[in-house]
């Protein structure tokens, strides 16, 4: 395949759609982010990830029509995303483990990540069977302003858990089926609260103590 476009220096996969702080994006994705810039004729690097963060389906668009060739690290997940629409699903982030004696009853486990994968038939499924209770909310979402809708879908339980354990005891709380931990859960409730990408934030060593409680 000929790619229009080559980029290198890529720190960041998909995810970073959901976390529009133009520093980090400039940081993270250097040319790349020059690139989406051009392709969606924004003003600069904010103004790209604005609009991506509020409308998830320009990503796909300003990454893969034509597809932007990725090198490195991250490369496969900008691929996948042109080639199947999906970016990566799960929680993303890893927080500390501590014992948590707490049942969490909830059935998610996609990260909000999710939300900038295109609905085909396969991520709609893959919500269904990962996302059950979060499924109903889903199909009803127009695609756009992700961050205003879910967060006054998303279950209040997942605050009130996050309130009273923190949000690395929710991460370790387990959930739904299979005693799973809530890893996904306390992403979601971290990204709704913050409008940043847990993982982002993370790799940036920006995951502070006041921000897991």
């Amino acid at each position: 395949m000929a790619y229009l476009k080559r980029v290198r220096g890529v720190r960041a996969g998909p995810c970073i759609a959901g976390h529009p702080v133009p520093e980090h994006w400039e940081l993270l994705l250097g040319g790349l982010a020059r690139e989406i810039v051009k392709r969606l004729r924004a003003k600069d690097v904010e103004d790209a990830a604005r609009q991506i963060f509020h409308y998830p389906a320009l990503l796909h668009t300003a990454v893969c029509s034509p597809q932007i060739f990725v090198e490195g690290e991250y490369g496969s997940e900008w691929a996948r995303l042109c080639a199947a629409g999906e970016t990566p699903m799960g929680a993303g982030v890893r927080f500390p483990e501590v014992q948590v004696d707490a049942y969490i009853p909830l059935k998610i486990y996609l990260g909000p990540c999710a939300l900038w994968s295109l609905k085909t038939s396969n991520v709609v499924i893959n919500w269904r069977k990962h996302a059950p209770d979060l499924y109903p909310e889903y199909v009803k979402w127009n695609g756009r302003y992700p961050h205003a809708y879910f967060r006054d879908v998303f279950p209040t339980l997942a605050f009130e858990a996050a309130d009273k354990f923190g949000l690395v005891g929710l991460a370790n709380a387990r959930c739904g089926r299979r005693g799973r931990r809530c890893t996904a859960v306390a992403a979601w409730v971290y990204w709704i609260r913050h409008k940043r990408m847990p993982q982002i934030d993370q790799q940036l060593s920006r995951l502070s103590p006041i921000d897991l409680v």
